[in-house]
C-alpha cells in the first residue's frame, strides 16, 4: 500500500448495464452485482456516497442490490446521460481522485472501434460509447484543470467480434470528448478485462475479473484501510492468480487482463484459448496454425515484427500487447478479431517469404476459422464502403447480379453486403473466377454510373491480381463477355430473352371428356417462323408431351430458347412448365427446369383494345417487378377486377392472389383490359401462396421473369420442399403473336 490517502478527496462515476432493448437475448445479469461491491469497497474506504455518480439500468430482479446506496446520484445509463454525466457532470467535481468503472456488453463496432453498449441496443442497432474515447476524455476540459491528479479506469465489458454483415453495417461508436488532450500530466491506470474480438468472462451472477480484482482491493485494504491502494501490485496479483487458475482444470472461465500502469507501459494476461468461442476442432486447428506461424517467425528473423505492422493495417488495429510481447498465439488471437483477419494474416506471412506450400498448408489448417472467407480485411472494408448507402435501384440491380452469377442458389436478400457474404461462401475452383467477383462484375457493367462502376471494377481486379494470374485471366474474359452483353441490353437486344429464339406452342381445349387434344408448334428464329409439328387428331396428354419434348430436344437452345404455350382462358392453369422431358436422355427433367416456360392467352382480346395491350408491354422492358399491380385477393367478379386494372393503366402487369375458385374472373378481366403479364400460384393450395409470391417477386428487372422463374423451378427440383413449384406467368408479347394457323390444322 502507499502512504496514507484522503478518500474524502476521491470521486466515482461507476455504470452498469444490464437490461437492453433487444430484450431476453441481450439482457446480462451480474454488472449490478459487481457495481455495488464496487461502491461497497469505496464507502468503506471513505468516500462520500454523495461524490459517486451511479449510471445504473439495472434487471429488475437485481435491483434490490442497488437499492440501499440512497445518497449516491443516481440515473440510468442511457445516452443522454452518460453524456450528461462525462461531458458535464464532471467539470465541477472537487477531487485528487477519480475512479470509473464500467460493466455491460461490448462490441468491436464499425471502425474497429471498441463500442461500450448503451441499453437503447438492439440487434441489428448496437449503441454505444467509444472506449478509447472515454478513456481520452480524461485529459480534456471536461475535468476541471487543477482537478484530479490522476484517474483509475476498469472496464469488464465484452469487445466481442460482430458478424460479417454485422460487423459491415455497425455505426462507429460515439465520441462524447469535444475538447481535445490538454491535462496530459493526469495519470491514468487502465484496467481491462477483453481484448479485440473477444468476450469478458461471467460466473454466478458476477464478472470474473471484477471479482478477482475486488477480492486483491479488498485484500489490500485490510491490511492499510486508510492507505491508496498499489494498483501495480493489485493488478500484477490479479495476473499471478489468472495465470495460476489458466493450469487448472475446471476452474472455470479466464479472461484476459490488459494493464496501462501510471507511466503508461502496457502489459496483459491472455488465457489459452481463443479471441472467440471456438469448438473443439477449431481448437486444433488454431493451435496447428500456431505452431505453423511459430516455425515461420522462427525461421525468418524480423518477420513477426513486418507482419504485425501488417495486420495493424489489415485490422485497423492498435497492437494488441507491447511490441517486445508479440508472439505466434498472440498474433494468431489477434487475427482472429476479425472475420477475415486469419486470411490477412497468411497473406503478409505469404508475402514476407513465406513458401506457397507452406502458405497452403496453413490455409488448410485455417479453413475452419475461417470458413467461406477469402478476402483480405482491407479488400472487405473497401467492398463495404462501395456498396455503403447505395441507392435503392444499384442494390436491386446487385441482387439481379448476384442470382444471375449463382444459379440453382437460392439467394433471398437484396442487401448487397448480405448478398456479398452470402457469394464469398460459395468459393470455385482456383481456375474459375470467385462467384463475388462475378457478381460485382455484372453489375459494374450494367450500371449506368460510370463512376461507381470504374471503382467496383478497379476492386475486382485488385482482388483477381492478388489471387493469381490464372484469376487475372478469367477476369477478363467474364468482363469482355458482360461488357458486350451490357452493350446489347443497352441496343435492346439482351440475349436474357432472344425476341428471336422460341417455340410457339398452340394448346386446344380438350375435344372430349378424356381430355384429348391436338396441337401445331412452331420455331421462331432470325430465320424466320417455321412450322415444325401438327398433331391435328386429337390424343391423351401424355402424347401431347412426347411431341413437345421430340421438338425441343430439335429446336431447343437450354435455358435460353423461350417455350410459349399458347391457350385458352379456362387453361391458364394447366401445369405445362412440369411436363416432363428428356426421356431418350440420362436425366429426365421437367421443361420448365430446362427451359424459360410462360402461357400466353388471346381469348378476350378485343382490336379496339389492342393499343392498351401494346402501351403495358413497352413498359416490361424498362421497369422493375415492383411497379406490378397486386390485386386484392377479395375481388371476386369481373367487374371489381376490371376496375382495379383500369385504375393503374401505366402498370405493365399483375399479381394474382385470388383463390382458385375466382381466378376465371380474375383472368377474364385481365386479358380484356390489356393486361399482358400476370403472375399468380397454380393449383387449389391457398396456404402460404401470397408468400411464394412475394419471396419470388423481390425485385429487379421485369424482363428477367421468365429466367428467374425457371431458375426457381430447377430450385425446385433439387428440393422438393422448396416453394414455388406451381408459380405460372403469362408473358403475352404483342409484337410476337401466334403464326396463323395452317389450313385443314385442327388447331
Amino acid at each position: 500500500m502507499t502512504p496514507s490517502h484522503d478518500w474524502g478527496r476521491t470521486h466515482a462515476v461507476i455504470v452498469a448495464v444490464e437490461a437492453y432493448a433487444g430484450g431476453a437475448d441481450w439482457n446480462l445479469s451480474g454488472p449490478a452485482n459487481d457495481a455495488a461491491r464496487v461502491m461497497r469497497w469505496l464507502l468503506e474506504r471513505g468516500v462520500p456516497e454523495h461524490q459517486m455518480h451511479l449510471l445504473a439500468s439495472p434487471l429488475e430482479e437485481n435491483e434490490g442490490l442497488l437499492a440501499g446506496f440512497t445518497q449516491v446520484r443516481r440515473s440510468t445509463a442511457e445516452r443522454v446521460e452518460v453524456r450528461r454525466v462525462f461531458r458535464d457532470g464532471l467539470r465541477h467535481i472537487d477531487a485528487d481522485w477519480l475512479w470509473v468503472y464500467w460493466a455491460g456488453h461490448g462490441v468491436q463496432a464499425g471502425g474497429n472501434r471498441w463500442s461500450l453498449l448503451y441499453p437503447e441496443s438492439r440487434t441489428g442497432d448496437p449503441l454505444g460509447v467509444d472506449a478509447d474515447n472515454l478513456v481520452t476524455l480524461l485529459r480534456t476540459a471536461h475535468l476541471p484543470a487543477h482537478g484530479p491528479r490522476r484517474a483509475t479506469v476498469v472496464i469488464d465489458a465484452c469487445r466481442s467480434a460482430l458478424s460479417p454483415r454485422e460487423h459491415a453495417q455497425a455505426q462507429e461508436p460515439e465520441v462524447i470528448a469535444a475538447y481535445p488532450e490538454t491535462h496530459r500530466t493526469r495519470g491514468i491506470f487502465l484496467m481491462r478485462a477483453s481484448r479485440p474480438g473477444e468476450a469478458a468472462k461471467n460466473r454466478a451472477g458476477a464478472g470474473v475479473f471484477t471479482a478477482r480484482l475486488m477480492d486483491c482491493l479488498e485484500a489490500a485494504s485490510r491490511r492499510n484501510g486508510a492507505a491508496a491502494p498499489d494498483l501495480e501490485q493489485v493488478s500484477t496479483e490479479v495476473l499471478t492468480e489468472f495465470r495460476r487458475l489458466d493450469s487448472v482444470t475446471g476452474a472455470g472461465p479466464i479472461p484476459t487482463v490488459f494493464v496501462r500502469d501510471w507511466h503508461g507501459n502496457e502489459y496483459q494476461y491472455s488465457h489459452s484459448s481463443s479471441p472467440r468461442d471456438l469448438t473443439d476442432r477449431q481448437v486444433i486447428e488454431r493451435d496447428k496454425l500456431t505452431l505453423r506461424v511459430d516455425a515461420t517467425f522462427t525461421a525468418r528473423p524480423g518477420s513477426i515484427t513486418r507482419v504485425a505492422a501488417g495486420l495493424c493495417d489489415e485490422l485497423d488495429s492498435r497492437l494488441p500487447c507491447a511490441p517486445d510481447q508479440l508472439d505466434a498465439r498472440t498474433i494468431v488471437g489477434w487475427s482472429l478479431s476479425r472475420p477475415h483477419g486469419t486470411v490477412s494474416l497468411i497473406h503478409l506471412l505469404a508475402s514476407d517469404g513465406v513458401s506457397e506450400t507452406e502458405a497452403r498448408a496453413m490455409r488448410r489448417s485455417s479453413v475452419q476459422l475461417t470458413w467461406g472467407r477469402w478476402l483480405l480485411c482491407s479488400e472487405y472494408d473497401e467492398l463495404t464502403a462501395l456498396l455503403a448507402s447505395v441507392p435503392d435501384d444499384f442494390a436491386a440491380a446487385f441482387a439481379e447480379a448476384a442470382r444471375e452469377e449463382a444459379v440453382g442458389v437460392v439467394l433471398t436478400d437484396i442487401d448487397p453486403m448480405t448478398l456479398a457474404d452470402h457469394l464469398e461462401e460459395l468459393n470455385v475452383g482456383e481456375r474459375q473466377l470467385p462467384r463475388l467477383l462475378g457478381a460485382v462484375e455484372r453489375v459494374a457493367a450494367a450500371t449506368a454510373d460510370d463512376s461507381r462502376a470504374e471503382q467496383l471494377k478497379q476492386w475486382s481486379l485488385s482482388c483477381a491480381t492478388r489471387l493469381g494470374e490464372n484469376m487475372v485471366a478469367a477476369l477478363h474474359n467474364r468482363r469482355a463477355e458482360l461488357t458486350e452483353r451490357a452493350a446489347r441490353v443497352r441496343q435492346g437486344t439482351d440475349d436474357r430473352l432472344d425476341a428471336e429464339d422460341r417455340v410457339q406452342i398452340r394448346l386446344s381445349p380438350p375435344v372430349d371428356l378424356s381430355g384429348r387434344r391436338t396441337c401445331q408448334i412452331w420455331t421462331r428464329t432470325a430465320a424466320g417462323v417455321e412450322s415444325v409439328e401438327t398433331q391435328d387428331v386429337p390424343v391423351p396428354m401424355t402424347d401431347l408431351q412426347r411431341t413437345v419434348d421430340a421438338v425441343v430436344a430439335r429446336h431447343g437452345r437450354v435455358h435460353q430458347t423461350l417455350i410459349e404455350f399458347f391457350v385458352d382462358a379456362a387453361d391458364l392453369d394447366l401445369d405445362v412448365h412440369r411436363w416432363r422431358i428428356g426421356a431418350g436422355d440420362p436425366v429426365e427433367r421437367s421443361i420448365g427446369t430446362d427451359f424459360p416456360v410462360v402461357l400466353r392467352c388471346a381469348e378476350h382480346r378485343r382490336p379496339e383494345r389492342e393499343h392498351l395491350w401494346r402501351s403495358r408491354w413497352k413498359r416490361v422492358a424498362t421497369a422493375q417487378v415492383d411497379d406490378l399491380h397486386w390485386l386484392p385477393a377479395n375481388l371476386t367478379t369481373v367487374t371489381a377486377v376490371h376496375g382495379s386494372v383500369s385504375a393503374r393503366e401505366d402498370a405493365p402487369g399483375t399479381v394474382v392472389a385470388a383463390a382458385e375458385a375466382h381466378r376465371d374472373a380474375v383472368f377474364t378481366a385481365c386479358l380484356f383490359s390489356g393486361v399482358p403479364l400476370m403472375v399468380w400460384h397454380g393449383g387449389s393450395e391457398p396456404a402460404g401462396s401470397e408468400a411464394e409470391l412475394r419471396s419470388f417477386l423481390d425485385g429487379g428487372a421485369l424482363r428477367a421473369l421468365p429466367t428467374r422463374l425457371r431458375r426457381l423451378r430447377a430450385e425446385c427440383d433439387v428440393d422438393e420442399q422448396r416453394s414455388g413449384g406451381r408459380l405460372a406467368l403469362l408473358w403475352d408479347d404483342p409484337e410476337h403473336p401466334l403464326p396463323r394457323r395452317l389450313d385443314l390444322s385442327a388447331p
